[in-house]
This record gives C-alpha cells, sequence and structure tokens, in this order.
C-alpha cells in the first residue's frame, strides 16, 4: 500500500529526488530479499521501476537497468496486453513469474 511505498521511497530516495539510481535500488532488494527472491518481491521492484504502472515500457528499462540486464529482459518479457497498455508496453507481471515461480498477487 502507500505506506510500505512511502517507507520503500524513503529508503531508496532519502533526498526525495523522484529518482532511484540503479544501484540504490539493488542495494534496496538485496537487504530486502535476503538471498531469497520471490515472484512478488521481483514484481515489486519492476512496479517501482515502472513508476507504479502494471507494464513497463523499453525506454524505462533502458533508462534504469545496465545494459545487458535491459536486453535480457527486454528480449524475455511478452508484451502487455492489459487495458492500460501503450505502445510497447511489456508485461513484467508474467516474466517476474516464469523466473521466480508462483506469485501471490
Amino acid at each position: 500500500g502507500e505506506a510500505e511505498f512511502a517507507r520503500i521511497m524513503s529508503i531508496v530516495d532519502p533526498n526525495r529526488l523522484g529518482v532511484v539510481t540503479f544501484q540504490a535500488f539493488i542495494d534496496f532488494m538485496s537487504r530486502e530479499t535476503a538471498d531469497t527472491d520471490t515472484a512478488d518481491q521481483v514484481m515489486a521492484s519492476f512496479k517501482i521501476l515502472a513508476g507504479d504502472k502494471n507494464y513497463i515500457t523499453v525506454d524505462e528499462l533502458r533508462r534504469e537497468l545496465p545494459p545487458d540486464q535491459a536486453e535480457y529482459c527486454i528480449a524475455r518479457m511478452a508484451p502487455y496486453t492489459g487495458p492500460d497498455a501503450v505502445p510497447g508496453a511489456l508485461d513484467y507481471m508474467s516474466f517476474s513469474t516464469a523466473l521466480y515461480g508462483e506469485s501471490d498477487l
């Protein structure tokens, strides 16, 4: 919810610049996952990178991830087909579930 999102943002963007560096994101996820990724945690991470949308764009992936990771995701994410889809939207939810197993979401 909003409180959890505010907590996360206070950690990854302590100066409230509206920008989360990839390193801050990785550091946060490393602490939060404590050596155990779940589909829900990976989805939550992508949702942050996507600005709380249900999809992520190629531009967002390329801006937020190192080139090799961005291209890996782009090559493997299916197009997002939800009612809020925009051209080129990618489905990070099915990608996360495929990588890490079932989700509670």
